[in-house]
């Protein structure tokens, strides 16, 4: 990844991701949103300039920093602030940060179809076609980054629901359950996994 673009109304906030990040990775070129060479769009609590980017670049992945996690939006990620700025810029470096996907893409698993900017999973075998929650797409989004690997129900919590105040682990178990249930018993077969007090996906 060699050039980004950022945005935020706040200043001080762009300028100094802006310097922690070219500190991890001196070669990367910071350039306005405008710029449609850019690789990866970081947009700073704006959900309006989203919609505004996505109107005129359907392809570049946007992720949004947002202090609430139930904004999905047009972005293809959000990370939760406050965030830890250290383990930002190692899966920055690492190239984990993005999901494997692109929006006009789907993620294919076992005999599924998961259209995250639709919403919709699709089960390959009959076609069916099950409506999501934002909630729903992005556990799943997150348990296949994850893949094979099982997410304990920590990891879930910090970087699907952020800690919120009002958040257990027993709202983990429930969103699981509803989504697995909407899900097989349209006839897909068992979607998540649970092991060693977390979950995977089955794939």
């Amino acid at each position: 990844m060699k050039k980004i673009s950022i945005y935020s109304k706040n200043k001080a906030f762009q300028e100094d991701l802006s310097g922690q990040i070219k500190l991890v990775e001196p070669e990367i070129e910071i350039t306005e949103i405008e710029d449609k060479e850019a690789e990866i769009i970081l947009v700073d609590e704006d959900k309006e300039i989203i919609n505004s980017i996505r109107e005129q670049n359907k392809e570049t992945p946007i992720i949004l920093f947002s202090s609430h996690m139930d904004v999905f939006d047009s972005s293809d990620m959000v990370i939760k602030k406050p965030f830890r700025l250290e383990k930002f810029l190692h899966s920055f470096y690492e190239g984990t940060l993005l999901p494997k996907i692109r929006r006009k893409e789907c993620i294919s698993f076992k005999e599924y179809h998961l259209y995250p900017a639709k919403k919709e999973i699709e089960i390959q075998t009959d076609g069916k076609i099950i409506k999501l929650t934002e909630k729903e797409v992005i556990i799943l989004k997150y348990l296949y980054q994850n893949a094979p690997q099982c997410v304990n129900k920590d990891d879930l919590l910090e970087n699907v629901w952020g800690y919120c105040a009002d958040v257990t682990t027993h709202t983990i178990e429930t969103h699981i359950y509803r989504l697995r249930q909407k899900v097989e018993q349209e006839g897909g077969s068992q979607l998540i996994l649970t092991e060693n007090n977390g979950y995977r996906l089955n794939i």
